[in-house]
C-alpha cells in the first residue's frame, strides 16, 4: 500500500484531558475490506493515520485488510481467521479460540500493562429490527429466529473462551468490540424504540461490561449512535447502534463515532457524532463517499481501573 496524505478534513483524535495513561480505541467495520469505495484502502488509511490510535478492532477484514494496514500504520496484527483482526501499537500474541470466523482473541501488550482485546463480528442473518413492526409483543418470535439464537451462542461462547483465557493467563483488563449485527437493550428502552432486551449485548452488561459510548453518552435520545447505516436511506435500511466497545476492568473517559453523516436525518444531530468526509452519498452512488465504510467507526479512550 502506497503512502497517502492526510485529507484537510480529517477530525483530530478524541480529546481527554487527564495526566493519566490512557489508550486510544477504534473499532471499525472495514465493509468488503475497503473494496466498495474507490481507492478504499488508502481512504483507510486516511482515517486511521488522523487518529493516534493504540488498539484497533477490524471486522470484514475479507482476508488481508487487516495486514495491510497493519504493514502501513506500523501496527502488530492478530488474525484468527479471514473476518476480524486485532491491531496494536504494541506486542500481541493471538491466542488461539474456538470462536472462528466470528472472533478473534489476542492478549497485548499495552502502557497500562496487559489487555485481552476480541475483535468481533456477529452473525449478520434475521437482522432483528427488520421485524420492530412485532415488537415488543412479538419478540419471542423475533429472538427465535435463526440469526438471533446464532448471535446470543457466539456470544456466550466468547464469554466462555474469556472466562478460560483469564484462567490461563491471570486477570487482566478485557475489551470485546466489533460489529455484534444486533442493537442494545439501553437504547431499545420503550422510549423512542421499543422496549426489547436483545439476548447477545445484554449477555455483555449481564457479565459486568461497560459500553463505552453509553458511558459517555447515557441518553438515546440525545446520542442516538446509529452506526449503521448511514450510507443507505431510511427508505432502504433502519439505522441502529449495532457497533460497540465493550471494556471490564478499565475505566472509559471519552467515546464517540466517526464517519460520513447521513443526508439530514440523524447523523449531525447526535452529540456522539463526528462528522468525516461530509454528507455520505447513498448507495448506489456512493463509490466516491471519503469514509470508506458503510459502519461508522466506534471511537473511545480509556484508562487503567
Amino acid at each position: 500500500m502506497t503512502e497517502t496524505t492526510e485529507p484537510a478534513s480529517a477530525p483530530a483524535p478524541l480529546a481527554v484531558e487527564t495526566a493519566r495513561p490512557t489508550l486510544r480505541l477504534i473499532s471499525w467495520n472495514l465493509w468488503f475490506g475497503g473494496e466498495k469505495v474507490h481507492d478504499g484502502r488508502h481512504k483507510q488509511v486516511d482515517v486511521l493515520r488522523s487518529q493516534e490510535v493504540d488498539l484497533l478492532f477490524l471486522q470484514e477484514c475479507w482476508g488481508d485488510a487487516g495486514g495491510r494496514l497493519g504493514r502501513t500504520l506500523g501496527m502488530t496484527v492478530a488474525q484468527q481467521s479471514w473476518d476480524n483482526a486485532v491491531l496494536t501499537t504494541g506486542a500481541a500474541q493471538l491466542v488461539a479460540t474456538d470462536t472462528a470466523p466470528y472472533a478473534t482473541a489476542a492478549i497485548v501488550r499495552t502502557r497500562l500493562g496487559e489487555v485481552l482485546a476480541w475483535s468481533v463480528h456477529l452473525a449478520p442473518r434475521d437482522y432483528g429490527p427488520y421485524r420492530s413492526a412485532e415488537l415488543p409483543e412479538g419478540q419471542d418470535a423475533v429472538f427465535a429466529q435463526d440469526g438471533e439464537v446464532a448471535r446470543d451462542q457466539q456470544a456466550q461462547r466468547i464469554l466462555a473462551e474469556t472466562d478460560r483465557l483469564l484462567a490461563e493467563h491471570g486477570e487482566m483488563p478485557v475489551i470485546i468490540a466489533g460489529d455484534f449485527n444486533v442493537p442494545s437493550p439501553v437504547d431499545w428502552d420503550g422510549d423512542e424504540r421499543p422496549d426489547v432486551d436483545w439476548p447477545a449485548t445484554r449477555r455483555l452488561i449481564e457479565s459486568g461490561y461497560t459500553d463505552a459510548f453509553r458511558a459517555v453518552h447515557p441518553d438515546p435520545r440525545l446520542a442516538p449512535g446509529r452506526s449503521w447505516a448511514q450510507i443507505h436511506t431510511l427508505a432502504d435500511e433502519p439505522r441502529d447502534r449495532i457497533d460497540f466497545i465493550y471494556v471490564r476492568g478499565l475505566s472509559v473517559l471519552a467515546a464517540d463515532h466517526l464517519g460520513g453523516a447521513a443526508d439530514g436525518e440523524d447523523a449531525p444531530d447526535d452529540q456522539g457524532f463526528v462528522e468525516y468526509g461530509g454528507v455520505c452519498r447513498h448507495i448506489p452512488d456512493h463509490e466516491d463517499n471519503e469514509f470508506p465504510s458503510d459502519h461508522l467507526a466506534v471511537r473511545a479512550v480509556v484508562a487503567a481501573g
